[in-house]
């Protein structure tokens, strides 16, 4: 059985005036975020990684950027990502919906 294309989504975001484009993360991207947590500077470093990865940019370039700009422009560009990545919903929830107990069951068919 061939696995099913999932390419990844894609968007814009408006930061600073401008439209930003930006594609959701990798399952694998989203995984090495979250493996930062309670690590020293996990937030600025799962922020610099994300940007870098979202809008196709080096970490070294996301980072200088990071360093350089405005708090709220920052937290818009990671937000925007992690609404693409489907990591957040636009409200700011979760957007996974809880599974039913029905649908939370393996089928033994």
């Amino acid at each position: 059985m061939a696995l099913p294309a999932a390419p990844l989504a894609r968007g814009t975001v408006e930061v600073a005036g401008e439209m930003v484009e930006v594609r959701s993360l990798t399952r694998g991207e989203a995984l090495e975020i979250r493996a930062l947590a309670g690590e020293p500077d996990a937030d600025r470093r799962g922020e610099v990684l994300m940007i870098a990865w979202g809008t196709d940019t080096s970490p070294e370039e996301a980072e200088a950027w990071w360093r350089a700009s405005d708090p709220v422009a920052v937290q818009k560009l990671v937000r925007g990502i992690a609404v693409v990545s489907r990591l957040l919903a636009e409200d700011g929830g979760d957007p996974k919906p809880e599974p039913s107990a029905r649908s939370s069951r393996a089928s033994s068919t």
